[in-house]
């Protein structure tokens, strides 16, 4: 039987009243609270008991410090000698506890408490969810405008596709978290200027079980459409950067508790603290990123390499759809193949690149296959053959391309539709075919026959 356990509570700083209940329900139950983590809080059995809790507030209290303060040693001073005995600190929250059947409460003053409570949430609470709200309105801003006027911009992402209602999910709860306390603020400041004691706060702490409760799901079908993709390097990518974060977390913590041991001071506790959070996240975070790079977790893993003329080339190059020598019918020294999966999971995309090389001459195609789904297709399809202007700034000058597409006879490449990209009205290499199934964006710098290009059409609309 362990005599121990840890709990996830989602207890407000200010809501001390069901920090009170809660932790007097738990004594009753045989759980006495011993310590107070970021989220988990730690529980040591004990007889069931009648035991009273009572929390108070203290300014200067903080985890940085070396000790505690004078005004935390008085305290527990004073409480000691009316019989409540300290058991955790918070931030600046302080919570004491007493098996008397009448203790002597601890705060006598209401405008005392609710001045104190203000205080605590303005050094901790308000200015970091505030920041929060500002960032989350602000990328929640730039989600909405970008799916009202560029849709398939999110569409074609699923980092966007699962970013963008996330960071809807965090501002509803930041907004429900700071207006829930400031309506709370604003009706104890009217009790207590009234005579009478700070309003109740109310149970909020739905609003946290709600939010894990759609974020799990969510976050397991964003890496659920990788893995459906045969994209297991991405769904990896995001498993470990959520650990190295919930390690980070913990080692900083760490980092602090041991700082506060050895008695340093404030400032440097604070600022060792920073710099160790900058130095992990340097190595662990740059060391995945590097790992990822790498491994061709995003791009495909490339086969084996070697060096000619400084290019790498494939020891034994990946088979695709179409190839430089399908068109031509040669073969070639030094070939050079990517296959890579791009788009989301309503707008998958392949894309393909092959260069190749024999004595000094060059070649090379790319290819980029989207598959839209059916109600998203004609959507795809006016994307796709929209104009578009590129712009490039440098100092002073600034360079921009415009870039059209031509209607061009589509028999030859035996799709529905075909286009010819123009940049600034100059025909580029690169053309758009459109199939029932899908959108082939073909680019290739041999002069095409006919015959080759009915082979592009006949292999690229059953890759």
């Amino acid at each position: 039987m362990k005599n121990t356990k840890r709990r996830m509570e989602n207890l407000n700083l200010y809501d001390y009243r069901h920090v009170e209940d809660h932790l007097s329900a738990m004594a009753a139950r045989g759980w006495r609270l011993e310590s107070i983590g970021a989220r988990l809080w730690k529980y040591r059995r004990a007889e069931p008991a009648k035991v009273r809790y009572a929390v108070t507030y203290i300014q200067d209290a903080s985890q940085f410090n070396p000790g505690p303060t004078e005004r935390q040693q008085t305290l527990e001073e004073l409480c000691a000698a009316a019989g409540w005995e300290k058991v955790a600190d918070w931030f600046q929250m302080q919570i004491y506890c007493s098996e008397a059947e009448n203790p002597i409460p601890l705060e006598t003053e209401e405008s005392v408490r609710l001045e104190a409570v203000h205080r605590s949430m303005k050094r901790n609470f308000l200015p970091a969810n505030i920041i929060c709200l500002l960032v989350s309105l602000v990328m929640l801003g730039r989600f909405v405008r970008t799916l009202i006027t560029d849709p398939i911009h999110i569409l074609e992402s699923d980092a966007s596709l699962f970013t963008g209602p996330l960071f809807l999910l965090l501002t509803a709860i930041l907004l429900i978290s700071l207006l829930h306390y400031w309506l709370w603020y604003c009706r104890s400041a009217k009790s207590v200027a009234q005579g009478g004691s700070c309003a109740a706060p109310g149970d909020i702490r739905w609003v946290s079980w709600v939010g894990y409760a759609l974020l799990i799901p969510w976050t397991a079908l964003y890496c659920l459409s990788w893995l459906a993709r045969g994209l297991p390097g991405p769904a990896v990518y995001f498993a470990l950067h959520t650990l190295i974060i919930c390690l980070m977390i913990l080692l900083l913590r760490k980092t602090t508790a041991l700082l506060r041991r050895m008695k340093a001071s404030f400032r440097l506790n604070l600022f060792l603290t920073l710099l160790a959070d900058v130095v992990l996240a340097a190595v662990l975070v740059g060391g995945l990123n590097t790992a990822a790079i790498k491994g061709g977790w995003f791009n495909g893993a490339r086969s084996e390499t070697y060096i000619y003329q400084d290019q790498e080339w494939d020891v034994s190059p990946m088979d695709l759809p179409l190839t430089v020598s399908d068109l031509t019918g040669e073969t070639y020294s030094h070939i050079s193949r990517q296959d890579t999966s791009a788009g989301s999971v309503l707008l998958p995309r392949r894309v393909c690149r092959e260069h190749v090389m024999e004595g000094t001459a060059r070649k090379g195609i790319h290819y980029e296959i989207t598959k839209p789904r059916g109600w998203l297709y004609d959507m795809a399809v006016k994307s796709a053959a929209a104009s578009r202007e590129e712009t490039f700034s440098y100092r002073t000058a600034r360079f921009s391309w415009l870039y059209t597409w031509e209607e061009i006879p589509a028999a030859p490449w035996g799709a529905e539709r075909a286009c010819r990209e123009l940049c600034d009205g100059e025909f580029t290499d690169t053309v758009l075919l459109i199939f029932p199934d899908r959108l082939v964006e073909f680019e290739c710098s041999l002069d095409l026959t006919p015959e080759q290009m009915a082979l592009v059409g006949e292999e690229l609309k059953n890759a």
